[in-house]
């Protein structure tokens, strides 16, 4: 089966920046960096910024004829509303490749897994761990979009995911679009790259699907997060030639094993400090219940769900700008104690007549919670706040990450509520039965004492739709 490491016995120079190649729209394309790849090829960027070139590796069995029959399919799939690469051209000459859609300044994922000798001044520079779970909840989002139209990426790795190379820019860009499937069938090449193929695609027991791609993000994420690989245990460090075919096989446990310390690791960073109990369980259910049975992994659907809510509990530290779980007493970067802060919880409201049996309006449990803190205002965005993804005002397609309201906290007795975007967005008084439309930009301010009166609801009273209701706030932990 292909993999990263099979190259052809045939030699090549290999190729350098300013190098040029051509395609079949007679461009030269002049290479300026590597910046990604996965099994089968690498990804440079080329001169004008705007597209990139992927060149297979010599020995993948991806003949030029094949390659355009691959991406005749993908153009076919519907990728709308999908943060992927469009293939635009094929290479010509001595070299297999395509070039595709590539947006500006981008670097790939794999560098917030890289860190430099000070940790923690490079992990807050390059965006903490507030940012870190962000770009892996739009990446999560991105695949879980494909596998809703029943299309299974193929090869995650740090690689294929670009991500803004500015840590102040949050976004997320898919490339290798040409390993996009419906499934793989028989005789099919399955492409992975080592250490996050899934034990059956190493095995060359099945085809790439939504489960094999499942697998490889769990790894992906968890590498991100603590800065160590899940089956790189101490042994395999030091013994790689020995030990870590097996163990990306997943022959060996995974390093945080419930019951299986075979493969212990004292790298990276400690789990309970980037890992919420949520992540931790979806770790272990695809790295133990799913290792071996695939039908047993959570969904990328669950992935984005916990790394989305994850994100939204994090908190700034005012002392070294790191961000960490509020749940903290501390900041576990410099000890600083954990300012106040105000948790928001977003329920569902369900109008009377939604629910058989019941004859007024309902509202769900919690769905999410958000945590603000003092003078650091923070956008509410559709996927948090909008019930109905798929449609919005006029009928206009949503973007997840409109924003829909922005919140602000002064850290004492205020809090302002400012409409944003296009989503219709209510101030209700439940007290006096007051339900006030805000237009955009118009701003609301609730007193503290007042919390438990307001809520924010993001539609229209007789239709199902989301409401954000403000709980007291907590001061610092002692």
């Amino acid at each position: 089966m292909p993999t990263a490491d099979k190259v052809s016995g045939r030699r090549s120079r290999r190729l350098r920046p300013g190098d040029i190649l051509h395609d079949d729209r007679g461009e030269a394309l002049e290479l300026v960096e590597e910046i990604g790849g996965g099994g089968q090829g690498t990804v440079w960027s080329l001169t004008g910024g705007r597209a990139a070139v992927k060149i297979v590796k010599p020995g993948t069995g991806m003949a030029p004829d094949r390659l355009r029959g691959r991406l005749a399919a993908v153009r076919r799939y519907d990728l709308a509303g999908i943060p992927i690469a469009r293939p635009l051209s094929l290479l010509t000459g001595d070299h297999v490749g395509y070039t595709m859609e590539l947006l500006d300044a981008m670097t790939n994922l794999g560098s917030l897994a890289a860190p430099e000798a000070d940790v923690k001044d490079w992990f807050v520079r390059t965006g903490g761990l507030a940012r870190r779970l962000r770009l892996l909840a739009l990446a999560a989002e991105a695949f879980a979009r494909l596998h809703a139209r029943g299309l299974a990426y193929g090869d995650i790795s740090p690689g294929n995911v670009l991500v803004s190379a500015n840590s102040g820019h949050d976004q997320v860009w898919l490339i290798d679009p040409d390993n996009l499937s419906v499934e793989s069938g028989g005789g099919e090449p399955v492409y992975f790259t080592r250490g996050y193929g899934a034990p059956e695609v190493v095995d060359d027991h099945a085809g790439q699907d939504s489960l094999t791609d499942v697998y490889s993000f769990a790894v992906l994420a968890f590498e991100i997060l603590t800065l160590v690989h899940p089956f790189q245990g101490d042994a395999v460090y030091a013994d790689p030639e020995r030990l870590e075919e097996a163990a990306f096989a997943g022959r060996l446990p995974w390093i945080d094993h419930s019951s299986d310390d075979g493969n212990r690791s004292s790298l990276g960073l400690a789990r309970p400090t980037v890992l919420t109990r949520g992540l931790q369980t979806l770790a272990r259910r695809t790295f133990e219940d799913g290792l071996r049975r695939p039908a047993r992994r959570p969904g990328m659907e669950e992935w984005h769900d916990k790394l989305h809510q994850a994100a939204l509990l994090m908190v700034p530290c005012p002392d070294c700008a790191s961000t960490y779980h509020g749940a903290e007493a501390r900041c576990p970067w410099c000890g600083r104690e954990r300012p106040p802060i105000l948790r928001c919880d977003v329920h569902g409201r369900l109008p009377a007549g939604c629910v058989p049996g019941t004859d007024g309006e309902c509202e769900t449990d919690r769905l999410l919670s958000l945590l603000l803190s003092p003078r650091q205002a923070q956008t509410v965005r559709a996927r948090t706040a909008v019930l109905h993804l798929d449609r919005g005002p006029a009928d206009l397609p949503i973007d997840p990450g409109e924003p829909v309201v922005q919140l602000d906290w002064d850290g004492r007795a205020r809090v302002t509520v400012q409409r944003v975007g296009r989503h219709p967005t209510r101030m209700v008084d439940r007290i006096m039965h007051r339900s006030i439309p805000l237009g955009t930009g118009d701003i609301w301010p609730i007193d503290m004492d007042e919390t438990g009166q307001w809520s924010i609801h993001f539609g229209p009273p007789d239709e199902p739709h989301r409401f954000l209701r403000l709980l007291r706030s907590r001061q610092g932990a002692r």
